[in-house]
């Protein structure tokens, strides 16, 4: 594909919501969404055929503003947030598994294997890690601002926090000690990590995006985004590594979704996402992206209130 060809559009879609998604997580094999839409509550989907499978609300009879959700690696868990409260579903049954008041706004969440353990985002610039089973807090890791942005390994021993004070930070979830530091001259919107724990993805607003080695805090790729268009602003709002570290797929807030080799150093491919009225133009985000089963198959959700798979 080349810079003039247009992006080509998605392969198939699902309506999930009638106007919007406020916020959303797609499952690691994208065969499960959890949708937080403000005009029907909180759900959870099975995207293949395509079915609501449960209603997910934090209050009985009233529909919740879920603001942030997660699904655990092994698709058997789930949390969903509102702005003071956390509440973890058993993906299998629908039932609730527990509830937790939070001590500050949590701006973004990472759900651990099995669902055991949180790591929570907060407004007061703290990352701290749940325990969801026994309860209380596990470990809690300082920011100078609002952490926008958190990750977690497979293993739960590498967590990633990206802050509004431009700095990513990879801790040692063991031994709560800081492994790496970076620093950014503008916030950190987005981070990631791979299963194993080895590469992380910082994304700075106004700076750069790019991929870099946790053991030695080395970059290992700077994404070629148009560096004017950065310093617009535009960034991505989701990303996500193939299983085995060696891919990378993003969405950004145009509704552009790119496929990337890392260890290749370029854009294997892109999507541009529809809009819901072609004649209402409007820039929908991309809220969350992921693999599939299939190696020529992707899931992109939509804030448009469609989630899209693609096709390469």
């Amino acid at each position: 594909m080349t810079a003039c060809t247009p992006a080509p559009a998605p392969s198939a879609q699902l309506e999930v919501a009638a106007r919007n998604i406020q916020s959303g997580a797609l499952a690691r094999g994208g065969d499960n969404a959890v949708v937080g839409s403000a005009y029907h509550g909180g759900s959870y989907w099975s995207l293949a055929p395509g079915e609501r499978l449960y209603n997910w609300n934090h209050t009985n009879g009233e529909a919740t503003l879920i603001q942030r959700s997660a699904v655990s690696p092994d698709g058997g868990w789930a949390v969903t947030l509102d702005e003071l409260s956390l509440v973890l579903w058993n993906t299998q049954s629908g039932q609730s598994a527990g509830y937790w008041r939070l001590p500050a706004e949590a701006l973004a969440v990472a759900l651990g294997r099995h669902g055991n353990v949180a790591l929570l985002g907060l407004a007061d610039g703290r990352a701290l890690v749940y325990d969801l089973r026994r309860g209380g807090i596990l470990r809690q890791f300082a920011h100078s601002d609002r952490v926008n942005s958190v990750a977690v390994s497979d293993d739960l021993a590498v967590m990633v926090t990206g802050s509004e004070d431009g700095q990513v930070k990879v801790w040692d979830a063991n031994s709560g000690e800081l492994r790496q530091q970076r620093q950014y001259s503008e916030p950190v919107q987005e981070v990631g990590v791979s299963a194993d724990g080895a590469r992380a993805l910082a994304a700075a607003k106004y700076d750069q995006i790019e991929v870099f080695s946790t053991a030695d805090n080395q970059s290992l790729w700077q994404l070629p985004f148009n560096r004017e268009r950065v310093k617009r602003g535009l960034n991505i709002t989701a990303a996500r590594f193939s299983a085995d570290g060696r891919y990378l797929l993003t969405g950004r807030p145009d509704g552009f979704v790119q496929l990337w080799d890392i260890d290749g150093q370029s854009e294997i491919y892109a999507w541009q996402l529809p809009e819901r009225k072609a004649w209402q133009p409007s820039a929908s985000p991309v809220l969350d992206v992921s693999f599939t089963a299939d190696p020529d198959e992707y899931r992109a959700m939509s804030g448009n209130g469609f989630i899209y798979t693609l096709s390469y």
